[in-house]
């Protein structure tokens, strides 16, 4: 996979082996690459060019921004839609579906019980899938013991078994992590192939599998 920005003349590889580093010293540079992943990942047009085998990638589909770090939760909505799709799906499978019709018979039985005896006149709806049942109990990716590492990791390895593989992309994360800390993170992530481009707006010491590109307040690739 290759990134390129022709604005600044970048053009670098991320590879599931290491983690690239993008150091931008100049604040409108930064501003302005970090503005265009998020315009792209919003469906519009950027100069900012994501590809594999010289095939230009849709931003969307293939990279996920992460710029905040305070709070950070394993539970983003859109993730939390994915993982209630795949369970949906599973309810139905050959392992599954008899015992899902029994509970939704059970849950029916049990509200019509619930409500038969009141003087309104009551109805219920039983919901066509467990969509409906997984909300109802709040299920979501149990995050709230874990460290910032734990749940960058938990989020990134979750989003890539949901929504196939993908290339996160973090803004400042060095910011809120100890050199050990990233370091084991990083190792954690290559362990398990995903790949990770950091963004910083400044440099900090070099890390096993990291490799860095430093564009200073003069725009100058070094």
């Amino acid at each position: 996979m290759m990134i390129a920005y022709p604005a600044a003349d970048i053009c670098c590889e991320i590879s599931e082996d290491r983690v690239r580093t993008i150091v931008i010293e100049n604040q409108h540079m930064l501003y302005s690459v970090v503005s265009d992943i998020c315009s792209q990942l919003d469906g519009n047009k950027g100069e900012v060019v994501l590809s594999e085998d010289h095939i230009p990638l849709d931003m969307r589909k293939s990279a996920d921004l992460i710029t905040q770090f305070v709070p950070f939760t394993v539970n983003h909505k859109d993730l939390i839609t994915k993982l209630y799709a795949a369970l949906k799906k599973k309810a139905v499978d050959e392992k599954m579906y008899q015992y899902t019709q029994e509970i939704y018979r059970a849950i029916g039985e049990y509200l019509y019980q619930l409500i038969e005896d009141e003087e309104n006149e009551l109805d219920i709806t039983i919901p066509e899938d467990i969509t409906g049942i997984l909300k109802a109990f709040d299920v979501r990716f149990d995050d709230s013991e874990l460290t910032l590492p734990e749940k960058l990791l938990e989020y990134m390895l979750s989003a890539s078994e949901l929504r196939g593989h993908r290339l996160f992309i973090t803004v400042n994360l060095r910011s809120y992590l100890t050199d050990r800390e990233t370091e084991e993170f990083f190792q954690s992530l290559l362990l398990k192939k995903i790949r990770l481009m950091c963004i910083e707006s400044a440099d900090h010491p070099r890390l096993i599998n990291e490799e860095v590109i430093i564009i200073d307040k003069d725009m100058c690739v070094i």
